[in-house]
């Protein structure tokens, strides 16, 4: 009996289950297991967000860009009674970005078929407390119309005026194009010398992103992401 007794007791004591100090190590072990998989699961969700914002704002971008681009490229280099061919006004403080551009482009549904009857204005405006450019047609002042959003940066860059609209400060962005010259209606003998222009445009991506220092275009530390995308082109539509 005493050796039954013995051998019972000898079984309940392997029987017996955890004690409270393995079972709090194993709760601390799981926990940081879970808290690196949480970890883990929110980085990749972020950079998921992250990547697809920033595949949404090129597109807008380039988008915008090829928009104006067009415009620009179809913009009259004529001029009647000495008007400027191309406005483009910009704010007095740096980056001094461009706050309006205006110029003309034709419109061959207009009648009757004059010169000057058939010039329709291009107008895009831009500021940096709104952070988007609008846009209208014929119209001044400008619309509400806005084409693009999340706007840290816009400005064109008057090619042949180069010290007016001067590139220092700027990176990743190419020299001034050269002028071209464009048949002049009003004397085939004399073509008209047409400057290039060079359109930048900035936009933030609206999420969150990991992987570096943030800068914009001029190399400055900003807090969000920054992409930005450029245009050359030269006004090609010449009229008396």
């Amino acid at each position: 009996m005493v050796v039954q007794a013995i051998a019972n007791q000898n079984k309940l004591q392997k029987q017996q289950g955890f004690t409270l100090i393995e079972v709090m190590i194993s709760i601390v072990v799981a926990m940081v297991v879970l808290a690196g998989l949480m970890l883990t699961f929110t980085s990749q969700s972020n950079q998921y967000q992250y990547q697809n914002k920033r595949i949404d704002a090129s597109q807008d971008l380039e988008f915008a860009l090829k928009f104006i681009a067009r415009d620009l490229r179809s913009a009259l280099v004529g001029s009647v009674a000495g008007a400027p061919v191309i406005d483009i006004y910009a704010s007095t403080t740096a980056p001094f970005e461009t706050t309006r551009l205006r110029f003309e482009v034709w419109d061959a549904a207009l009648a009757p078929a004059t010169s000057t009857t058939k010039r329709v204005l291009r107008h895009y405006g831009y500021t940096l407390a709104s952070k988007s450019i609008v846009y209208d047609r014929n119209a001044v002042p400008l619309s509400t119309r806005e084409i693009l959003p999340n706007v840290t940066l816009f400005k064109v860059f008057d090619d042949n005026n180069v010290g007016g609209t001067s590139r220092a400060g700027f990176s990743g962005i190419p020299d001034a194009l050269p002028n071209t010259l464009v048949p002049d209606p009003a004397n085939s003998n004399t073509p008209l010398s047409v400057p290039g222009y060079t359109i930048l445009i900035e936009v933030e991506v609206p999420a969150g992103y990991k992987g570096g220092s943030l800068k914009d275009v001029r190399g400055n530390v900003v807090t969000t992401k920054r992409i930005w995308r450029y245009a050359q082109v030269y006004p090609m539509a010449a009229v008396q």
